[in-house]
């Protein structure tokens, strides 16, 4: 029976100098097999690094038999078998969620209403916690221990890494193995591609040896007839990382997509060895975007393939404390970042900073606290006063920024391995929308911080009738509070299983997007083709007059007006948004 078998659900050009780069490339690695030959479709690599050590997590996809496989990759000397681990898909998805193109709406606030305009970013989504957690403070503490002593919501936070077992059988292969790799599978049961000991001699010379993931296919994920999910695998080094592209293109299909992802502390990274392009964004486009984002996505990355198909797209520069304007959903959690590799990086920091000791107590603490009778609340205060203090300063050391490269590549666009590397800050796809048109800058700047994303906008004039004497228009914010469609930030993800030709952009994109020969639709941007005004429209010279049309004129009331309407009434105008809100809902329901 053959099953896919997938471990994901889902314009500045410039080329860069060399400088403390590192490699990475299509699939890092090759399938053996024990059925027919697989293909990969897409990969996903995370680099989590800080000074030499480098913490690797691959997530290929797989489809072929449902039989017996294993994943090789190439690795440094010093990688260990026992010290690769088996991650639950989640943490890699969450991380291409946060990162992905987005799709994101702009409400006009009543033009009336007081206070300032918010955004859906600006949700409290933080960890908020009270009480003991359930902890045995004794039955002797009082109203003033409980109140002074209380844990604060660090000590709600999962501070462990989070594993996975039992999918994935880890074997180190190296010296005279490592250069007839092909006979080693052999030896095991498994099918290598053609031309494996060809592609893996250059590491076998180079000393470097092959991490083996025999994966057990009973325990896998299945989610459909056709289609089951492997976890990714990772492992850590503290030696220079070649990932080659050399060894992926034993797999390749017709296409692969790359999405690769660096977590470092300071940096935002780069492709070195290849051109750089920055995708469009904070860009206006058609609503049907909205449910559409994958398609229409690779249809951007598509017509940018057509200018120049050897460039590694650059998505996203942000900090983890934060995940860009708007959230798609909470940052990265601590536990996260601990599995994708802090808890590796944790082990070089000194004994004095993982633990530090909790700061002196105030003296209202200390009387406190003598007050305690109970010596084993006293314990218990004590050691949440250290392990507060121990958390507070893991989550101080666990900042990062996070950059995601993506290169969608045959045999010809892909011929050689990618360098990453450090590169400046920039600041791009943000900012709030401003005036009639709705501006947003457009364009991708050096900046002394990362705030960088790829987005695409739609924008929703508010309807009502200003009531007041001096009405404010176009305040863009959130969605008003009688607004019943979803709230869902619409990311681009599953590039490599989207239609590709169903979305184009040319056709989708309002505002004109000059380097990539885009005209846009420029009289429809900011939404001013479905309210125009909120000023009366001058009658044409043949329309008669209407009834008590003198009336309202001489009245100075606020009235809306349609495009190219001659009426000054605002029922139609409330009449077309309900209209407007209906074909949406309509055709939410049918995709």
């Amino acid at each position: 029976m053959k099953l896919r078998l997938a471990l994901t659900s889902g314009l500045l050009f410039g080329i860069t100098g060399l400088f403390f780069s590192s490699s990475a490339a299509a699939f890092p690695g090759f399938f053996a097999y024990r059925g027919g030959k697989p293909v990969n479709r897409s990969t996903h690599v995370v680099l989590m690094k800080k000074d030499t050590t480098t913490v690797v997590t691959v997530m290929p996809d797989y489809e072929g038999d449902l039989k017996p496989f294993a994943v090789v990759l190439p690795v440094p000397d010093d990688v260990k078998a026992e010290d690769a681990r088996t991650l639950r898909r989640d943490f890699v998805d969450r991380v291409d969620q946060i990162s992905a193109p987005r799709f994101h709406e702009f409400w006009e606030m009543d033009p009336c209403e007081e206070g300032k305009r918010e955004q859906e970013w600006e949700r409290d989504l933080s960890v908020h916690g009270s009480g003991f957690l359930g902890m045995d403070m004794g039955s002797g503490a009082d109203d003033a221990a409980t109140s002074m002593f209380k844990p604060g919501k660090e000590m709600l936070l999962a501070v462990d890494p989070d594993f996975k077992t039992g999918e994935q059988k880890f074997t180190l292969v190296s010296g005279a193995d490592a250069t007839d790799i092909t006979g080693w599978l052999k030896r095991k049961g498994y099918t290598a591609p053609d031309g494996t000991n060809q592609a893996a001699e250059p590491y076998a010379k180079a000393g470097m040896s092959f991490l083996v993931a025999e994966v057990d296919s009973k325990k896998v994920e299945l989610v459909g007839a056709d289609r089951a999910i492997v976890s990714p695998i990772r492992y850590s080094t503290n030696k220079p990382v070649d990932v080659y592209s050399t060894l992926g293109l034993l797999n390749l299909g017709d296409a692969q997509e790359l999405f690769v992802y660096v977590i470092h502390p300071d940096h935002r990274f780069e492709v070195k060895n290849y051109p750089n392009a920055f995708p469009p964004t904070n860009i206006e486009v058609d609503f049907k975007v909205k449910e559409r984002m994958g398609e229409f996505y690779a249809g951007v990355h598509d017509f940018m393939r057509k200018k120049q198909p050897l460039a590694f797209l650059d998505e996203y520069a942000w900090p983890t404390k934060g995940c860009g304007q708007p959230c798609p959903n909470e940052p990265l959690l601590l536990s996260e970042l601990l599995t994708l590799g802090g808890d590796v990086i944790e082990q070089s920091v000194p004994k004095a900073e993982r633990e530090p000791k909790p700061p002196e107590m105030t003296d209202d603490e200390k009387k406190t606290f003598k007050e305690i009778k109970d010596k084993k609340q006293q314990k218990e205060i004590e050691r949440v006063r250290k392990e507060t203090a121990r958390r507070k300063a893991l989550i101080e050391r666990q900042r990062y920024v996070l950059s995601r490269m993506h290169h969608r590549y045959d045999r010809a666009s892909l011929p050689k391995d990618v360098q990453v590397g450090p590169a400046d800050p920039v600041r791009g796809g943000v900012d709030i929308p401003e005036g009639q048109k709705a501006t947003l800058p457009t364009a991708v700047k050096p900046s002394t911080e990362n705030q960088y994303q790829v987005r695409y906008v739609s924008f929703h004039p508010s309807p009502a009738v200003p009531h007041c004497d001096k009405p404010e228009r176009y305040r863009w914010g959130k969605a008003p509070r009688t607004y019943m469609g979803l709230r869902k930030i619409w990311t681009a993800q599953d590039m490599a299983t989207k239609n590709r030709t169903s979305h184009k952009p040319e056709e989708l994109i309002y505002t004109p997007v000059a380097e990539l020969g885009i005209a846009g639709h420029p009289d429809l941007v900011g939404g001013v083709a479905e309210i125009k005004s909120f000023a009366p429209a001058a009658p044409s010279a043949s329309a008669a007059p209407e009834a008590g049309g003198d009336k309202q004129a001489k009245s100075g009331s606020c009235t809306v007006a349609l495009a190219g309407s001659a009426h000054t009434s605002a029922w139609p105008a409330l009449a077309g948004f309900t209209l407007l809100l209906v074909r949406r809902a309509r055709r939410k329901r049918s995709g």
